[in-house]
Parts: C-alpha cells; sequence; structure tokens
C-alpha cells in the first residue's frame, strides 16, 4: 500500500505541473499507476480520465490509440450519490446507446427523442446539460467506492457522452458525467465494447 500511495502522489504531482509530457512518458506513468491500483484486472484496452488534466486516453496494447479533451464536473471529483461531481475509480462501460444517430441527436433519460439539437462552439453562459449523439454508461467496480447505496456510478446515471455546447469541453462544466465533441464521441463509440474498463483519477 505504501508503495501504491508514493507512486499515486508522484502521478499527482507529475501529471498536474506544468512540464510537458511526451506521450510515452505519460503513457508510462499511467501504466504504472493502473497496474499497482488494480493488480488483478486485465487492462490490455481502456479508457483513462484524468480529472484536473481534463483529458481522456485511450490505452491499447500499452500505447495511447488517441487522446480526447473533455469536460468532467463543474464540482469536482467525488463518488456520492446527489453529489453532482464526476465519480473517480474503476469502472466499465455497461451500455452503448445511440447506434447510428445523426451528429447532435438529444437523449433523454438514454432514449433518442429523434431531436437534433444546434450545437454551440462558443463560450456562453449557460446551464443546459444536453446529451448528444451517443452515451456510453458507466458502472462502477469498487464497492463501497463507486458500487453500492450511496456511492454508485451507474444509479447517479453518469455517462461519458456528446453534448450541445461544446465551447464546454476543456474545463469542468458538466453535472458529472464526462462530456465530449459530438465527433470525438461518435469516434470513440464506433471503437470500443460494451466491458471495456474506464478508470477515472482526480489527478
Amino acid at each position: 500500500m505504501k508503495c501504491i500511495a508514493i507512486l499515486f502522489l508522484f502521478i499527482s504531482y507529475s501529471i498536474s505541473s506544468q512540464q510537458t509530457f511526451s506521450n510515452s512518458a505519460l503513457l508510462e506513468l499511467i501504466l504504472e499507476y493502473t497496474s499497482a491500483a488494480y493488480p488483478s484486472e486485465t487492462l490490455s484496452e481502456f479508457l483513462y480520465v484524468g480529472i484536473r488534466r481534463q483529458k481522456m486516453y485511450h490505452i491499447k496494447n500499452n500505447k495511447i490509440f488517441s487522446t480526447y479533451a473533455v469536460s468532467t464536473s463543474s464540482k469536482g471529483a467525488g463518488n456520492n450519490i446527489g453529489s453532482f461531481k464526476t465519480p473517480t475509480g474503476l469502472h466499465f462501460i455497461a451500455e452503448k446507446i445511440g447506434y447510428n444517430a445523426p451528429l447532435a441527436t438529444l437523449f433523454i433519460n438514454k432514449k433518442n427523442t429523434g431531436k437534433v439539437v444546434s450545437v454551440n462552439t462558443i463560450e456562453v453562459i449557460s446551464d443546459k446539460d444536453e446529451i448528444t449523439s451517443r452515451v456510453l454508461s458507466l458502472k462502477g467496480l469498487q464497492q463501497g467506492i463507486n458500487k453500492g447505496k450511496k456511492y454508485d456510478t451507474f444509479a447517479r446515471g453518469i455517462y461519458i457522452h456528446g453534448t450541445s455546447d461544446e465551447a464546454s469541453i476543456g474545463k469542468p462544466s458538466s453535472h458529472g458525467c464526462i462530456r465530449m465533441k459530438n465527433d470525438d464521441i461518435i469516434e470513440l463509440f464506433d471503437l470500443l465494447s460494451v466491458g471495456t474498463k474506464v478508470v477515472l483519477l482526480n489527478n
């Protein structure tokens, strides 16, 4: 446990510092952290969300396959139901929703409304949290952390999804979910399968 704590502190300092890391150095840090934190998991392909960095990394066969800017909760990281914070820890993709829906299709309660909404790319003050294009719903794997009565990610309705407010991408703005640009979530949706692991870290 001491080793994991030291590694966590090192990653937290390094990734949140102003240093510029090459992809290979960043990948090494991510792989060291995930192998220490989840030694029983086989993570040949997974998503890694750096909450403070507002970045998502698709890692496959020990390589960074792609990188995306995201927007997580404006309230920070946290796992409690009702907190409107972005959960942390080990998750998996429980559902893929929105196959072949047109770009910017609006989803409510994981249902396709059939309505295509306009996408805002200019920063404006807005409290809208429209879910668009594709939905990847998340389920926690850690009992008492992101799974269970008070902390259940799936019960909270936490998704990776497209947004009509693309101007929010790159800074904390969501109500708990992980927002992506519509083109990006469509690309990612087509690459991943149900069951793919997702690691969220407030690093």
